[in-house]
């Protein structure tokens, strides 16, 4: 930090700024600043900057005048502290992460890396030079760039300069650059990019100690008052990654094209709420949620206005495997070819490829909205896995601070085992700003008791609808009267069973978060079993509707094809009461959600999957009303 140095930078953008202050000394003083003598009149000659400059105020811009950016620069706390992302986007559109090669990509890459600098010491004698470092550990996950004298260039000067691995030891990363007397003298511009994020507990932990120190010809550490050491020092913290739930401003959902029925049911949905609907066809896998999950990566940078914003990029974390033991099935390759672009990143966290099982799919993988409870304040919500997740991912999610430690709602009670088979979000006009929707054959079973009782035990459950016969690879009639279905002592018992360890989950839960019963939304339908190997497994009987895709104030399930009675389905008729009506304070504004159903049965449901597994939402920035750096975590 240096304190006898004061002038005055125009904001424009990070880099600009920089470059455009880069050959001054002391603002836009460019003469050697001399003290005003000692005792006897002597002068004291030449006064030394020996700075490093960081954007620890956050405003976007790292600037040599601003007291708030001298005096912070090695603090990280909810006010203060510098960062930078992690450059895992393609703004060149080569398929190649911009942080997997060694140039600066241009256009908006720019926006992607964050520039600090050293300030310009016109009085140094000819022959001193400049050393930056940076700790060996974050010198391993980051790239430093230089910008040349000439104005024009950038050249990669530090930190993992090659392609290092682990299979490859003879990679060193490089922990120091060295400046000219030149670029001593007239200040000099750099630049970070993140190659990595953080992977777990007790290994990088994403800050970076960036040091500062000029010698002289002589070899002489030069020292000032404000650096009596020499070495003048700032931190900076790579940006995490968070997971999106329910409750953020989607502006995009990604499915197959492989049902036309479920996609028109999507598409209303989309239309009617005006955000943008992608669908693939070139990739074996309809389970859209399954094979990679959706996040970000956000930091505050300058407007050229003078302001602050929020950039950033969409993350998708793939899946470890794919539809079969090949590399090209798996979800990082289709990812890298068919997500990966400008503010669209690609990211995989696990060790092996072809590693992991069901529970690895990331329906097994959700956000609890934000809550407080007691002393525990999560701010950004807290991350929901299920039962057997890699070890290695867990580790991950717990590592980037903001949405941990992750809580366990058992799932291997489950055929499929995800949590997204009995548990959802959706957002209320209520203190807590959201509700939870549960699973709740229960009900199920209520409802279709009062149907018979009321003489409608004929009634149809599954009218014209065919279950997929796994033995002959023909279909079976689902169609089943109310009367029969009833009588299915298999079902009635599954139901059973599994309502008794959803009760057990949910009272944990409510335990954990401080939910009320008046929070909680069941929503009816029944389970069924099927063995797998030795061992008995759940799994949705009727479409299970709290697996749903929530968007905003919308939502859109799995049409149940319950009995129609009076002309109404008596499922949809239930759940549009619940959900989209002012009953239960749900949407922004507590007058209900607007509630669509999508036709999933033969692609999703007899495959044991509905909406929520099909469907990927994600956003842009600003991704979310809680900036990260503001948390104090």
């Amino acid at each position: 930090m240096r304190s006898h140095c004061v002038g005055r930078v125009s904001r424009l953008s990070v880099v600009a700024v920089l470059l455009a202050s880069a050959g001054a000394g002391c603002g836009d003083d460019t003469q050697p600043f001399l003290g005003e003598g000692g005792a006897d009149g002597e002068p004291l000659g030449p006064t030394y900057v020996i700075d490093i400059v960081v954007d620890a105020n956050r405003n976007g811009v790292a600037d040599p005048a601003d007291p708030a950016d001298q005096d912070a620069e090695e603090q990280w706390d909810a006010s203060v502290g510098a960062m930078f992302l992690p450059n895992l986007d393609d703004d060149d559109a080569d398929q190649i992460r911009d942080a997997d090669d060694t140039k600066m990509n241009g256009g908006n890459d720019a926006l992607d890396i964050v520039a600090f600098r050293v300030s310009a010491c016109p009085e140094c004698s000819e022959g001193s030079t400049g050393k930056v470092e940076l700790d060996d550990t974050a010198a391993a996950n980051v790239r430093v760039f230089a910008h040349g004298l000439d104005g024009s260039t950038w050249s990669l000067v530090a930190g993992e300069t090659g392609t290092c691995s682990e299979e490859d030891p003879t990679c060193t990363p490089v922990t120091a650059y060295s400046l000219s007397t030149e670029q001593v003298r007239a200040g000099a511009v750099l630049a970070i990019e993140g190659r990595d994020v953080i992977r777990q507990e007790g290994g990088w932990d994403g800050f970076v100690e960036l040091a500062y120190s000029i010698t002289d010809a002589e070899g002489t550490l030069l020292t000032t008052d404000a650096n009596p050491d020499g070495v003048d020092r700032a931190k900076m913290r790579v940006a995490p990654w968070l997971l999106f739930g329910n409750l953020t401003d989607f502006d995009r959902v990604w499915s197959s094209s492989d049902s036309g029925v479920f996609v028109n049911g999507i598409e209303d949905a989309t239309d009617a709420a005006k955000i943008e609907y992608e669908r693939y066809s070139n990739y074996g896998d309809q389970w859209t949620q399954d094979f990679f999950q959706t996040g970000y990566f956000a930091i505050p940078i300058a407007t050229q206005d003078g302001g602050v914003t929020v950039h950033g990029m969409r993350v998708a974390n793939a899946r470890p495997w794919g539809r079969s033991n090949s590399d090209a099935s798996l979800p990082i390759r289709w990812l890298n070819k068919n997500y990966l672009g400008p503010d669209q990143a690609t990211l995989a966290v696990y060790h092996e490829p072809h590693s992991g099982d069901s529970f690895d799919s990331h329906g097994n993988h959700d956000l609890i909205p934000a809550y407080s409870n007691g002393g525990d304040d999560y701010p950004l919500g807290r991350i929901l896995i299920g039962s057997g997740i890699l070890d290695e991912t867990k580790a991950f999610y717990n590592a980037q601070g903001l949405q941990s430690p992750y809580y366990i709602a058992y799932t291997d009670w489950l055929l499929v085992g995800h949590v997204d088979e009995y548990l959802s979000f959706v957002p209320a006009n209520t203190p807590r700003g959201w509700k939870l929707l549960i699973a709740s054959p229960r009900m199920s079973r209520e409802m279709l008791l009062e149907a018979q009782a009321a003489g409608n035990g004929a009634a149809i459950v599954h009218q014209g609808k065919q279950w997929y016969d796994w033995d002959t690879g023909g279909e079976i009639p689902a169609a089943i009267s109310i009367d029969d279905l009833l009588a299915n002592e298999d079902i009635m018992e599954a139901s059973q069973d599994a309502q008794v360890t959803i009760d057990e989950e949910r009272e944990k839960l409510q335990a954990e978060i401080g939910l009320t019963d008046d929070e909680i939304i069941e929503m009816p339908f029944l389970f069924g079993q099927e063995m797998y190997g030795a061992t008995s497994y759940k799994i949705a009987y009727q479409p299970g509707t709290v697996n749903a895709l929530v968007f905003g104030d919308y939502i859109v399930m799995a049409k149940p094809f319950g009995p129609q009675i009076d002309g109404d389905d008596i499922f949809e008729a239930h759940i549009r009461e619940q959900l989209g009506t002012a009953m239960n304070d749900l949407g922004k504004d507590g007058q209900g959600l607007e509630v669509y159903f999508t036709d999933d049965w033969d692609l999703y449901h007899r495959l044991d999957g509905e909406v929520h597994c099909g469907t990927n939402p994600d956003a842009s920035a600003p991704f979310s009303n809680v900036n990260w750096w503001e948390t104090g975590r």
